[in-house]
């Protein structure tokens, strides 16, 4: 009899709302303090494992005629990145975009420092996505090389010509159902301590996300360019224009909006109070009754101010970088990218990163 309360108590041993957006304030603080090069170097780690779990799928799905058992088997295994990601400690934009907003909406950090860890990460995520398709398209060989064989590089090549053919809405709104999974994953791992519960807690949403063939900016990344590189007839300006634009629009509306102020919102609009110790150093802690709609409204306004200036910076500079520069020069056209971004993070960076400005 005890034995079973016990188990039940367990099994229920969820953090309030509050505990869990506490928790998520201070990991947006910790994030927004790392350093322009720490913030792209972690951002380089997530892409690589988001990679190398697609990579995964691909392998595992090439050769399965039934499309359900497919779907169903390469769906499986591709969680394996978001829990390295989660538990490894990295920099993925698409959880940022639940994040660090809750930071800024509870008062922990400034909406500035929320651009700026969008950014970071986001160049980090680029290049390591673009590094990664690189060495395991043109370095190993993986599912190109004479261990492979033409099925792997079929299916690669039908995963991205039809992203790259969804309209610029259905681009938007597989982005906004894609993130809608995958930060309640994050979302569902800042609830529980143990890491068996995280383990599962992840798996199921981002299962679903890859099984239903949603968009996730961060895996569209490393796909267009392996496809590219294996062959597929596919320009840049098809991946950076047609889908990372509006898939890119869609992870952060749905990250932030539909996740993070929703949670906020139903937790009471909890803001940072200094009278109140939850054993950090800094003594501070969130509680609950001090929001208010105006705070709401506030936040709402400015929510949206960091989208726009960040969907105009960074996918839709990249895009505007990929419409004038020559279709016929190749590889530099991603490398163009990469520096644009590169140079506007920097700038993005003198008065965004947490302690400075």
């Amino acid at each position: 009899m005890i034995r079973e309360k016990n188990m039940g108590r367990r099994f229920h041993n969820y953090a309030p709302l509050v505990e869990t957006i506490g928790d998520a304030s201070s990991a947006a603080e910790a994030k927004c303090q790392l350093n322009v090069g720490q913030g792209i170097a972690l951002g380089v780690v997530a892409a690589a494992y988001l990679a190398l779990a697609t990579t995964l799928s691909l392998a595992v799905g090439a050769t399965i005629q039934s499309p359900s058992v497919q779907k169903l088997l390469m769906g499986a295994v591709f969680p394996v990145g978001l829990i390295a990601v989660v538990v490894a400690v990295s920099e993925l934009s698409t959880g940022n975009y639940l994040v660090t907003p809750l930071g800024a909406m509870t008062g922990c950090i400034h909406w500035k420092h929320v651009l700026y860890n969008w950014a970071v990460s986001y160049v980090g995520n680029f290049l390591g996505a673009f590094l990664l398709a690189v060495v395991i398209i043109d370095g190993a060989h993986v599912l190109t090389g004479a261990m492979w064989g033409q099925p792997w590089v079929d299916l690669l090549t039908k995963m991205v010509t039809l992203k790259a053919s969804l309209s610029p809405t259905e681009a938007f709104w597989r982005g906004f159902l894609c993130i809608w999974l995958v930060d309640l994953a994050v979302w569902q791992a800042y609830r529980v301590k143990d890491y068996t519960a995280r383990f599962l807690l992840i798996w199921f949403p981002t299962f679903t996300f890859f099984t239903l063939s949603l968009e996730h900016s961060v895996v569209n990344m490393f796909l267009f360019p392996a496809a590219i590189f294996a062959g597929a007839d596919i320009s840049w300006r098809a991946f950076l224009l047609n889908n990372l634009t509006p898939v890119v629009l869609g992870n952060v509306v749905g990250g932030l909006f539909v996740v993070g102020m929703l949670y906020w919102f139903s937790a009471g609009l909890p803001v940072v109070s200094l009278s109140l110790g939850n054993g950090n150093p800094t003594g501070s802690g969130v509680h609950h009754v001090q929001g208010s709609y105006g705070l709401l409204g506030a936040n709402l306004f400015k929510g949206l101010t960091v989208i726009a200036v960040f969907f105009a910076l960074f996918p839709g500079g990249a895009a505007l970088v990929s419409l004038v520069m020559p279709q016929g020069l190749g590889v530099l056209v991603p490398t163009a990218v990469i520096l644009y971004l590169a140079v506007v993070t920097y700038l993005v960076s003198l008065s965004g990163r947490r302690g400075e400005g």
